[in-house]
């Protein structure tokens, strides 16, 4: 045991109250990058602006998973981000990323399916049933050997998802060059929109555009009104 004097015990017992409040303040002043989603994947090379964004995405995205269900509300499991499937009762970013991962070795066909995942069993499918629905690609029928071509189908047109006369930037089909003629949107967040729709699906609506890291609310408002999502 230390031999210290009354003035040393002070200066010791000072030290560590400093060293506790400063732990405390950075507990409860930092946030954990593995709390909030999206925080530690900021590009250091990103402008000012551009990191705005990032935070403002990722907590915007954090808010989303933080969201309950509305009543009778599903969520389908084969295309929903880590965001949306977090609002499902117990399910957490391991699982939401564990669902997404075995998804793309094969679609889910049903509740049953779910026991595919790890850490999934009987129960927990039971009690994810009645809030997730299941829409899996329509796989195609192998041709059949000599038999007739059948005459391919008409193209299906875009539907009125956007008005008519190209107006508006449509987000499903935009290309990299288009969707960087908008309001704050550059090379790298234009590149992540185009694949965020090829890895999960069409864009709704405008607003579903904020599953993109690096698209929040506000940088949404600045070039609503110039796109429109389409689907066929």
């Amino acid at each position: 045991m230390w031999d210290l004097n009354r003035a040393e015990r002070r200066g010791l017992g000072a030290a560590l109250v400093l060293v506790g409040v400063s732990l405390v303040t950075r507990t409860l002043l930092v946030p954990d990058p593995g709390r909030v989603e999206g925080l530690e994947t900021i590009d250091p090379a990103t402008d000012l602006e551009g990191i705005e964004g990032e935070v403002v995405a990722a907590l915007a995205r954090e808010q989303r998973a933080q969201t309950p269900l509305a009543a009778g509300e599903q969520i389908d499991v084969n295309r929903a981000p880590v965001d949306e499937l977090r609002r499902l009762p117990g399910v957490g970013s391991s699982l939401a990323e564990a669902l997404i991962e075995e998804r793309k070795r094969a679609p889910f066909r049903g509740a049953d399916d779910l026991e595919r995942v790890r850490g999934v069993g009987e129960v927990t499918a039971r009690r994810l049933a009645p809030h997730i629905r299941f829409e899996p690609a329509v796989p195609r029928a192998a041709p059949v050997p000599g038999a007739p071509r059948a005459a391919p189908a008409p193209h299906a047109p875009m539907s009125t998802g956007c008005p008519p006369g190209g107006a508006r930037i449509d987000l499903n089909r935009a290309s990299r060059s288009e969707l960087e003629s908008l309001s704050g949107i550059g090379p790298v967040i234009a590149a992540r929109i185009i694949e965020d729709r090829s890895q999960n699906g069409p864009f709704e609506t405008p607003e579903v555009l904020t599953r993109v890291r690096g698209i929040g609310a506000r940088s949404l408002a600045r070039f609503r009104e110039q796109v429109c999502a389409g689907t066929r």
